[in-house]
């Protein structure tokens, strides 16, 4: 399972941001910031910017409402989805980047509610980075011809993404 949290926040501490040392546990369960910041530039790299994505299959129209390749349900469903995702997002700041240097924590849990991998988020929002970062650090961990049960409050906008812009390549086809 993999979800955000806005409740745990770090305070800027004016101009030094980290007022903690820099300490790394042997067996820490928190990801690097060098491998949050690679899965943020990959992403940037293979999503074109905001308005020179692949144009969206569909609309209100039923004749352009069509499945899209790989997905279960028809694109206007994945849209509303997003759309209300988006809304409930607007309508709430989770946590300010002015006030707060660490935002949240996302994690992703085994099936026991086992803390296996953690990242700081240090944006406003749920970026897709941040899952994709923890996906592929479980990826790294398991053997290639093992399936994946992956369960995501925003699932079902990850796969679309992931399907549009390859993030997981040849692996997404291992997720169920």
């Amino acid at each position: 399972m993999l979800d955000a949290c806005f409740s745990q926040k770090r305070r800027r501490a004016g101009n030094n941001d980290f007022c903690d040392a820099h300490r790394v546990h042997p067996k820490t369960c928190f990801l690097s910031e060098e491998a949050v910041k690679a899965a943020e530039q990959w992403v940037e790299q293979l999503r074109p910017s905001k308005g020179k994505g692949p144009a969206k299959q569909g609309g209100n129209d039923d004749q352009d409402d069509v499945v899209e390749d790989g997905m279960k349900l028809p694109n206007s469903v994945l849209e509303s989805c997003q759309d209300s995702f988006k809304a409930a997002d607007e309508r709430r700041t989770k946590a300010s980047t002015r006030y707060f240097t660490d935002t949240g924590l996302m994690a992703l849990v085994c099936r026991h509610d086992r803390v296996l991998w953690m990242v700081n988020m240090t944006s406003a929002g749920e970026k897709q980075y941040y899952a994709l970062a923890l996906v592929l650090e479980l990826l790294k961990h398991l053997p290639p011809d093992v399936s994946i049960g992956l369960l995501y409050d925003v699932a079902c906008n990850f796969e679309r993404s992931c399907r549009l812009y390859g993030f997981l390549g040849e692996h997404l086809r291992r997720f169920r």
